[in-house]
């Protein structure tokens, strides 16, 4: 009996419905970026793979180190958090594990934008709701469904960072800041830019500079100064691969004015673009654009997509958009109060009973799931006979083994074997993600078994014949075949 009482003492805490939103959120996206993308073949060597390969590598003593990018991690992205995910990928040596964690993670974002609200006084029911708004939101939804990014930690993280703030708790800022800045250069770029527009708005507002917007500012560009450094070692002493991104990124920077002035148009003036302020604003009412201090950091995330020549940067909704989904959701926070304040909104509010409020939200929604439906999720489904042939003859490698595959067969074998893009593959990829260093499976490399998909790729009869030149062809079903070398 006191049992019973105690639980139902704590069900009836309002924070109780929280965790639990929270917690269905993560157990929804973990079915489906699992069950229903992972398992039916529609995660990538860039970027599930790759991850899962510096882990990998990570504790056979080559730190962060993929032969698909050639090089460290720390060579492309300044993401040291990812050392913090070895221990946990020694328990659970699968890919499926960053892809539960990042459904982890996004979740705790959604906790916590509930606990901020609660801080600036919304009510429960309001604080839920806003949580449920984080939810829906579109650009979550992009970072959850395509692969797993490192930059994911950014959100929890930048919450903390500015829970703490509000609450003057010194421990939870500094954590939360740290992790952020741990994360990708992206957040440093982010924090650095927000550190320096506090103090411009202070300076403006109160004559003065607070040290907290100085640490930040002052933090920031001494990590973005620390990870050039580190990139170039981890690039051998070369430009730093760090940079070598937004040659590939943002195509025109090399091309000559004649020719990059209409790349440059092309790509800022296209639905794309309308897209991504669609998806950044609207969802949120465009009223974290009422908030300079906040927004700025995110207008800044938002600009390098509109900007980029890059179709998974530009044009569809990504990871990239993480870093500036905490500052969006602060501006929102901090908005909401002041609008409800205006002598209009008052009196429709009043004159509604309150629900002004419930129907403003519904197009809200509306909007936001339209927007998901726009991106991956439209590649979930449930695995068919062609995934279940694949995973046969993936079964069929031997542990250890080194084996050439394709782009989205190469998730499901990394984790027990040394495995390599095909190299025609390969190249289409290091063109357009700016990969100069890397190593290539077959023709380039002679691996022990070879993995074609004929179903799912444009692998001439031609391409088939040369292999069967060096390789035995020992076993096929649905047009999946496995090649082993000759000996």
């Amino acid at each position: 009996m006191l049992i019973t009482k105690s639980i139902f003492k704590y069900i009836n805490k309002p924070i109780f419905w929280a965790i639990m939103v929270a917690l269905l959120y993560a157990a929804v996206t973990m079915y489906i970026t699992i069950h229903l993308i992972h398992d039916s073949y529609n995660t990538y060597a860039f970027d599930l793979g790759i991850f899962t390969q510096e882990l990998k590598n990570t504790l056979q003593g080559q730190i962060l180190y993929s032969p698909a990018l050639g090089t460290s991690q720390f060579a492309i992205h300044f993401s040291p958090i990812l050392i913090l995910l070895v221990p946990l990928y020694r328990l659970f040596p699968h890919a499926q594990m960053l892809l539960a964690v990042q459904s982890l993670l996004l979740a705790f974002g959604g906790y916590l934008i509930y606990v901020i609200a609660r801080e600036y006084n919304y009510s429960h029911r309001a604080s839920l709701i806003l949580e449920g708004l984080y939810f829906v939101n579109p650009l979550v939804w992009g970072v959850a469904l395509f692969d797993f990014h490192e930059v994911a930690f950014a959100i929890p993280a930048l919450l903390v960072m500015f829970l703490g703030m509000k609450r003057k708790n010194w421990i939870w800022f500094s954590v939360g800041f740290i992790v952020a800045l741990a994360t990708k250069e992206d957040a440093v770029v982010a924090l650095g830019v927000f550190g320096f527009v506090m103090m411009l708005s202070e300076y403006w507002q109160h004559k003065n500079i607070s040290k907290i917007s100085i640490i930040i500012f002052c933090a920031a560009i001494f990590t973005y100064g620390l990870s050039v450094i580190i990139s170039r070692l981890a690039s051998g002493g070369e430009s730093p691969g760090l940079l070598s991104f937004f040659t590939s990124r943002y195509a025109y920077i090399c091309q000559p004015l004649s020719a990059a002035i209409p790349l440059a148009a092309h790509t800022i003036f296209s639905n794309d673009t309308l897209f991504l302020i669609d998806a950044y604003f609207l969802p949120l009412a465009l009223l974290p654009l009422l908030a300079p201090k906040w927004v700025i950091p995110a207008l800044l995330i938002l600009l390098s997509g509109i900007l980029s020549t890059d179709i998974g940067q530009h044009g569809q909704l990504t990871q990239y958009p993480a870093v500036a989904i905490p500052f969006l959701f602060m501006a929102f926070i901090e908005v909401l109060p002041r609008i409800k304040q205006d002598p209009q909104i008052r009196t429709i509010l009043k004159r509604t009973n309150n629900r002004a409020i419930a129907f403003s939200l519904i197009p809200i929604v509306i909007i936001s799931i339209f927007l998901i439906s726009q991106g991956r999720i439209k590649l979930a489904s449930l695995p068919d006979a062609h995934d279940t042939s694949i995973n046969q003859i993936v079964a069929s490698v031997p542990d250890n083994a080194t084996v050439t595959a394709s782009n989205i067969i190469f998730p499901h074998l990394v984790s027990r074997t040394d495995v390599y893009l095909n190299a025609r593959e390969g190249q289409e990829i290091a063109q357009s993600g700016g990969i100069i260093n890397h190593v290539w499976g077959y023709p380039e490399k002679d691996t022990e078994y070879i993995i074609i998909d004929t179903k799912r790729s444009d692998i001439a009869e031609s391409d088939i014949e040369l292999i069967s030149s060096q390789y035995t062809l020992i076993k096929k079903i649905d047009g999946v075949m496995l090649f082993q070398l000759n000996s």
